[in-house]
């Protein structure tokens, strides 16, 4: 039986690889695990991260050790889409004009899927511009 610490972990363990990823992959990470303190608006954002051509991208990562609960790109539909979407508007309110002006590219939510095997390889598929 796997419980909420488990799970836990296993989703801090996606996000730092993806985080690694990221940077190596010249990515630039702004902001991690940020927690809305907006009460119409409450939630988290795994990254936000800065890619090489400039654009914003909010970075959701879905970690997932089995197949049992379907796929990790399968649980991201349009309505976490929009939540995701919204959190960033409270995230981008609260930069400083100076960091709204620096980071005024484009902006584009990804998905990240960790799929964790049980000889502790990671099989990770990035798709880009969900929403």
């Amino acid at each position: 039986m796997t419980t909420q610490a488990d799970k836990a972990a296993t989703g801090r363990l996606g996000e730092e690889l993806v985080r690694d990823r990221l940077v190596a992959a010249g990515w630039r990470v702004l902001d991690a695990n940020w927690r809305s303190r907006a009460r119409d608006c409450p939630g988290e954002l795994d990254v936000v991260a800065l890619d090489p051509d400039g654009d914003v991208v909010v970075v959701e990562v879905r970690t997932r050790r089995g197949g049992r609960c379907g796929s990790a790109l399968e649980s991201v539909g349009p309505g976490k889409v929009r939540r995701l979407r919204r959190l960033f508007g409270v995230w981008w309110g609260e930069q400083s004009p100076a960091d709204r002006v620096r980071h005024a590219g484009g902006v584009r939510v990804d998905v990240v899927a960790v799929q964790l095997g049980p000889d502790g390889q990671a099989d990770v598929e990035h798709v880009r511009g969900v929403g």
